[in-house]
C-alpha cells in the first residue's frame, strides 16, 4: 500500500509524464516530414538552433532550481513572507541575466551562421538565430515560474501548460514548412512567439499560486543565499547541457551538418524515452529538499534503491526494444537510407539511455540534500575528458564515436554519482551518530553528580 508522500510522487510523475510523453509522440510524427521537407542539411540546422536555444535557456546560474529548494523549505517551516522574497528577488536575478544572455546570442549569431550555413542561406540561418535569440529573456523567466510552480507541488497546472506548448514546438515548424516552405527564419518566429506565451502563462500562475499572492520586496541579504544556493547547481546547470549539446557542434564542425542530423534523429528518441527518469526525478526534487535536514540515512538509501530499481524496470523495456530493431524501426519511422545511417548510432544510444536514466536518482538525490556542489565539480571534471573523448573519436569513426564517447561519458557519470551518494549518507549517519552521543553523554556537575 502506498504511503500518502509515495502516492503524491507517482501522481506528480504521471503529471510529468503526460507533459513530457504527449509532445514526445508528436515529435516522433513529425520528426520525418520535417527531415523530409527540410532536407537532411537544413534539418541539422535546426537540430543546432534548437540546442543553442535550450543552452541559452539554462543562462540562469542555476537560480530557477534554487528557488524551488529555498522555496520548498520555507513553504515547510510556513515562512511565507520569506517565500514571496525568494521568488521576487529571484525573478529580479533572473530577468537580468535573461536580458544578457539574449544579447549574447544577438552578438554570436552570425559568427554560428557561418560555422554552419554551407548548404542553406546565410542570411536565413542568421535571422534564425536571432529571432530565438529575442526569445532568451522569456524562456529564463520561464525557467524561474517553473521552478515556484513545482516548489508548490503544482505539476499538474505546470504540466497543463507544458503539454501544448511542447506540442506547438513541433507542430508549428512542420506547419510552417508546408505552407510557407523551408524557410529556418519563419520557423525562429513561430516558435518565438510560442515561448513568449508559455512565459507569461508561467507568470500569471506561478503568481497566483504564491502564498498571499505576488511577489515580496527585493531583499538583498537573498541575493548570497540565492547564488550560493544556485552556484554549483549552476555547474551542472552549464557543463552538463554542454555536454549533451556539443557533440553535434563537433560532428558539424568535423565531419557536416548531414552527419548531425544521422546523430541527433537518434538521440531526440532516446531523449524522449529519457523522459520517463527526468519526471520521476522532477517529482522527488521539491521533496528531497523539504527532508534535507532529516538525517535518516538507512531510509535515505532504501529510497535510492528502490527508486533506482523502478526506474530500470521502466526503462528497461524501451532500451531494449530500441537496441534490437534499431534498423525496422529508423526504416519505418523515416526511411531505409536514413536507418542504414543511424540504426548503429541508434543501438549504442539505447544502452546509454537506460544507463543514464537509473544515473537520475543519485543525482537529484545529491542536489536535494544540499550537494550541488558534488554534482557541479564532478561536471566540471567531466567536461574537458568527454571533449578529449569526441575529439579521439568523432572523426575517425564520425556519428558512432560520438556515440559511443557518450556511453562512455554516462556509464562513468553513473558509477561517480552512486559512489558519492553512498558517500554523502555515510557522512551523514556518522554526524548523526556523533550528535546521539554527544547528547546521551553523561555530564559532571560542580557538585560532582552526573545528568
Amino acid at each position: 500500500m502506498l504511503t500518502g508522500k509515495q502516492g503524491a510522487v507517482l501522481r506528480n510523475t504521471a503529471y510529468n509524464l503526460a507533459g513530457l510523453g504527449i509532445p514526445a509522440v508528436v515529435a516522433v510524427v513529425a520528426i520525418p516530414p520535417l527531415i523530409h521537407r527540410l532536407g537532411d542539411e537544413k534539418f541539422g540546422i535546426l537540430t543546432i538552433i534548437w540546442a543553442v536555444v535550450s543552452y541559452f535557456g539554462l543562462f540562469d546560474l542555476g537560480l530557477g532550481r534554487a528557488i524551488t529548494q529555498l522555496m520548498s523549505i520555507a513553504l515547510a517551516r510556513g515562512r511565507d513572507e520569506e517565500v514571496r522574497s525568494i521568488v521576487g528577488t529571484g525573478s529580479l536575478m533572473m530577468g537580468l541575466l535573461g536580458l544578457v544572455g539574449s544579447a549574447l546570442m544577438l552578438a554570436l549569431a552570425p559568427l554560428l551562421s557561418r560555422e554552419f550555413a554551407s548548404a542553406a542561406d546565410l542570411a536565413e540561418v542568421t535571422n534564425a538565430l536571432m529571432w530565438m535569440g529575442i526569445a532568451i529573456p522569456a524562456i529564463v523567466m520561464t525557467s524561474c515560474y517553473r521552478g515556484v510552480l513545482e516548489a508548490v507541488e503544482r505539476f499538474g497546472l505546470l504540466n497543463a501548460i507544458r503539454l501544448p506548448m511542447g506540442i506547438f514546438t513541433f507542430v508549428a515548424p512542420l506547419v510552417v514548412v508546408i505552407f510557407f516552405g523551408p524557410r529556418l527564419d519563419y520557423i525562429a518566429i513561430v516558435l518565438v512567439v510560442g515561448r513568449l506565451v508559455a512565459g507569461g502563462l508561467h507568470a500569471f500562475y506561478a503568481i497566483s499560486a504564491i502564498p498571499g499572492r505576488g511577489h515580496g520586496a527585493i531583499d538583498r541579504t537573498l541575493l548570497p543565499v540565492l547564488l550560493q544556493a544556485g552556484g554549483w547547481l549552476t555547474a551542472s546547470n552549464v557543463a552538463a547541457p554542454l555536454m549533451n549539446y556539443v557533440d553535434r557542434f563537433i560532428l558539424g564542425l568535423v565531419v557536416s551538418s548531414a552527419a548531425v542530423a544521422y546523430y541527433v534523429t537518434p538521440q531526440e528518441l532516446l531523449l524522449r524515452v529519457g523522459i520517463i527518469p527526468s519526471a520521476l526525478a522532477t517529482a522527488l526534487f521539491p521533496m528531497f529538499a523539504r527532508e534535507s535536514a532529516r538525517k535518516d540515512s538507512d531510509h535515505d538509501r532504501s529510497r535510492v534503491r528502490n527508486y533506482s530499481i523502478f526506474v530500470a524496470v521502466l526503462m528497461l523495456p524501451f532500451s531494449a526494444v530500441l537496441f534490437l530493431f534499431a534498423e525496422p524501426i529508423l526504416s519505418i519511422w523515416i526511411d531505409a537510407r536514413f536507418a542504414a545511417e543511424a540504426g548503429p548510432i541508434l543501438k549504442i544510444m539505447a544502452i546509454t539511455a537506460l544507463i543514464n536514466g537509473i544515473a537520475q536518482i543519485p543525482y537529484t538525490m545529491l542536489q536535494g540534500m544540499g550537494r550541488a556542489d558534488l554534482t557541479g565539480k564532478l561536471h566540471i571534471v567531466e567536461l574537458p575528458l568527454y571533449l578529449g573523448l569526441l575529439y579521439l573519436l568523432t572523426p575517425p569513426y564520425g556519428p558512432q564515436g560520438a556515440a559511443w564517447a557518450w556511453l562512455i561519458r554516462i556509464t562513468g557519470d553513473m558509477m561517480i554519482l552512486y559512489y558519492l551518494n553512498a558517500r554523502v549518507l555515510r557522512q551523514q549517519s556518522h554526524r548523526g551518530a556523533a550528535n546521539l552521543r554527544e547528547a546521551t553523554m553523561p555530564t559532571c556537575d560542580p557538585k560532582g553528580s552526573h545528568s
